[in-house]
Parts: structure tokens; C-alpha cells; sequence
């Protein structure tokens, strides 16, 4: 036995149907002898070749660690997605180190991409004021809600104010049409408070935020009693204590408080009327000159201007014949809507009823009106008044290229002739200071 097994130790293996390839030697692995096409010699054969093959067994186990190579489960594949630490990454991995130009978030920002670091001058919304954008430079108007307004007759009344910026150059009562409400003149109620004037829009009764159980104009028309009701104003010689108070007549006694806290003056106070609120206001600025002064003052003719867009002679029981005919007494005969007023109309194209009552106002004014059409053609009179005359409040004719009317004509947003502009320079004319 310890002849085979000094034997053994040498590791010399026989493979008898094992040659080599062409071209290359024979190469010994590991002491391992190849001694191809040479026969076993010893008389042990069944021995010999038991103990070589569990020889060659043990020996290939141990190849391994005789190459030095780390046979531990912790080395990772290159392929692996978390390789170990100090590693270099393979391209095929998730995360690589170094950024690749294919990346979705590159380092260097693209000229293309959607946010770039200059703002460009086709930006919606530019770091300067543009022309184009102005909404963008406009602050929001400030507005006080009014609640709680009540008339003679137990309307309950909502009011949007617009406060003056500063000392108000005038003060304004602006009338939506029948079926509107303070939203659908709000535009023009916020352009007269960047001007500078302190402007009040009530909600007449049955509209808007003035909506109740039995004025409802969604719901139901107003009656006629209820719609000559909003510029009623009477009843009494002390208007304070009047046992009539319609809904602009409420807004007035409002505003009256307001002028004792030194923020407006109701000496210079301009009605704005649109659609058959014009007529409205048309009607209660007559009623405001029939206030005579009483032995504590004046009472009375507050309204210093009206302005009418798109307004209508007669419709829903009410007529602007009754306010063009009426006059009061104060030591002379005075006509506040025919003849002493300032007046002036604005109406888009073909509005017969706005230019019907031009012409009926400029029969009665002859030397003191003015119009220009849509296509910019103006007209004057050329009168000169006679000593023995008197002289009447100014009327003015504006029309607009376009088709809207009452509201949406007093809200147009643009444009070289827009009723905003038309309304500050009529009031900066006929209520300044001098004036």
C-alpha cells in the first residue's frame, strides 16, 4: 500500500483517448502529467485508476484556491445593479457616475428648452408693461360691498362702491339696464375709479344680489308700479325725512353719509345710465332738481351731469317723455333734462331710439350741442346765444362703430373712442372744480 500511494502523489494521469489539439503542446496543469497513447503498466489497473480519479476530483476542487481567485458569495457581477463599491460601472447600468449626453436632465440647459433663463418677447407675461397685456399692470378695483340698503317700500338693496383714490374729482351713480346687474358694468364702474371718481352701482331691486321672494326678474318681470318705483323721490319738503325713497334715491342718502366723512362731494355728483336705465336715471335726476332748498340749505339739484348710453325712450311703462317735459321753479322756469343740464348720449350704429332724443335735446339747445359719427366725421352748431337768452347745458353725440348696446356698449375694452374715455373727459369738462 505505500508503494501505490507514493505512486499516486505524482499525479500522473493516463487518458488513452485524449489527444492533444494540433498546434499546441502539452501542458501540464496543476502536476498534472498527460501521457496520452501510453498503457498502464501496473497489474493494479482497477486500483490505480479509483484512486485517480478521486485524485483528480480533489485536485480540480482545489484549482480554485490555487489560483487564487476569491470564491466568497460577496463579489458582485459587473452586471449586477448595485456593484461594489470602488468598482467601475458597466454602460449597461441604471445609474452610471458620469452623466450621458442622452440623459433627460443634461447639465447644460438647451436653447430649446421650455423655460429658458431670459424671458423672451413673446412670453405671455412680460417682466415690462406691454400695450397689448393690460390686465397684467392693472391692480384688481377696490370694492366695499353695501348690504342691507331698504327703501320706503321694504326693498332690501346690495351695492357695490368703488372708493376715490385719494380726493374725488366727482361722484357717480352708475345704472345698469333692466336684466343686468353691477357685474355687467363693472368694467366701466372700475376705469371710473382709476380716474378718480368715487362711483356707486346698486343692484336695483329684482337683480343681482337685490333678488328676493317677490322681485325676482329671472323668475318674473318687475311690475310697472315696481320698476316707476327705483327713481322715485318725493313726498314731504324735507327730503331727509321723504316718505318716498325708490332704490336710487336710497343710494343718494347713502352716499350722504359718506360726504359728512369728507371723502366725496355730492355737489358734483354725475348719473350714469345705460339701456332703459338711462331712462331710470334720466327720471330721478329730475326729481333731484325739484328738491328746492328749504331754510337749512339746499336740498336739492345735486346732479351736475347725466350720461346716457344706448338709452331708450319708452318701454316697460316708463318714458323719457315725462323727464324731457318736466320743470321746477327757482326763480326762474328750469328745465333740467331739456335745457340745463349737460347731457350726453353715446350709442353704437343704428340706434334710432339714442338718436331720436339727440335730436329732440338739440332743438331745444341749438347753440350749444356737438356729434360725431362712427366714421369720425364731427359736427358743432355755429349759433352764438342772444343776450336775452339762456344759456343751456352743453349736449354731446357720441356714436361707436359697433353693434352692441346699453351694457355690453359701456363695457367695450378697446378701442380709440370707448364709452370710459368718452364718460372722464364729460366729467372732467362739466365737473371740475371751476366749474
Amino acid at each position: 500500500m505505500t508503494d501505490h500511494a507514493q505512486k499516486s502523489t505524482a499525479f500522473n494521469c493516463y487518458f488513452p483517448n485524449k489527444r492533444p489539439k494540433q498546434g499546441h503542446k502539452d501542458t501540464p496543469l496543476l502536476g498534472l502529467k498527460f501521457h496520452p497513447h501510453e498503457p498502464k503498466t501496473s497489474g493494479r489497473q482497477t486500483v490505480t485508476e479509483h484512486v485517480l480519479a478521486l485524485c483528480l476530483i480533489v485536485n480540480l476542487l482545489a484549482t480554485p484556491t490555487a489560483l487564487g481567485t476569491d470564491t466568497s458569495a460577496d463579489p458582485k457581477s459587473p452586471f449586477d445593479k448595485k456593484p461594489a463599491a470602488g468598482s467601475p460601472f458597466s454602460p449597461f447600468d441604471k445609474k452610471p457616475t458620469t452623466k450621458s449626453p442622452s440623459n433627460k436632465k443634461p447639465t447644460n440647459k438647451s436653447p430649446f428648452d421650455k423655460k429658458p433663463t431670459t424671458k423672451s418677447p413673446f412670453d405671455k407675461k412680460p417682466t415690462t408693461g406691454s400695450s397689448v397685456d393690460k390686465k397684467s399692470t392693472m391692480k384688481p378695483p377696490s370694492i366695499e360691498r353695501v348690504r342691507e340698503l331698504k327703501t320706503s317700500d321694504g326693498v332690501r338693496l346690495e351695492m357695490a362702491y368703488y372708493p376715490p383714490k385719494g380726493k374725488a374729482i366727482a361722484t357717480v351713480i352708475l345704472v345698469h339696464d333692466l336684466n343686468g346687474s353691477e357685474k355687467s358694468v363693472r368694467r366701466l364702474a372700475a376705469g371710473l375709479q382709476e380716474a378718480g371718481c368715487a362711483v356707486a352701482v346698486p343692484d336695483l331691486r329684482g337683480h343681482g344680489n337685490s333678488k328676493s321672494e317677490g322681485h325676482d326678474v329671472s323668475k318674473k318681470k318687475l311690475t310697472v308700479n315696481q320698476i316707476r318705483m327705483i327713481p322715485a323721490s318725493g313726498g314731504g319738503r324735507i327730503r331727509n325725512f321723504a316718505a318716498i325713497k325708490g332704490d336710487l334715491e336710497t343710494v343718494r342718502n347713502w352716499l350722504q353719509q359718506k360726504e359728512s366723512e369728507g371723502d366725496i362731494d355730492l355737489d358734483r355728483l354725475c348719473i350714469i345710465g345705460s339701456g332703459l336705465g338711462g331712462t331710470l336715471a334720466a327720471t330721478w335726476a329730475v326729481a333731484d332738481w325739484n328738491w328746492l332748498p328749504n331754510t337749512q340749505g339746499p336740498q336739492g339739484q345735486q346732479v351736475k351731469a347725466i350720461i346716457l348710453i344706448s338709452p331708450v325712450w319708452a318701454d316697460q311703462g316708463i318714458s323719457m317723455t315725462n323727464a324731457l317735459g318736466a320743470r321746477t321753479r327757482d326763480g326762474r322756469d328750469i328745465k333740467p333734462l331739456l335745457e340745463d343740464l349737460p347731457v350726453m348720449i353715446i350709442a353704437g350704429i343704428k340706434d334710432r331710439q339714442s338718436g331720436q332724443l339727440f335730436k329732440r335735446l338739440k332743438g331745444a339747445r341749438p347753440m350749444s350741442w356737438s356729434q360725431e359719427s362712427a366714421d369720425g366725421t364731427k359736427q358743432q352748431s355755429k349759433r352764438k346765444p342772444l343776450p336775452s337768452q339762456n344759456k343751456t347745458g352743453s349736449l354731446v353725440f357720441e356714436e361707436i362703430n359697433s353693434p352692441l348696446r346699453a351694457d355690453k356698449l359701456a363695457s367695450l375694452p378697446s378701442g380709440n373712442r370707448t364709452p370710459l374715455q368718452m364718460c372722464v373727459q364729460f366729467i372732467s369738462e362739466n365737473l371740475s372744480v371751476s366749474n
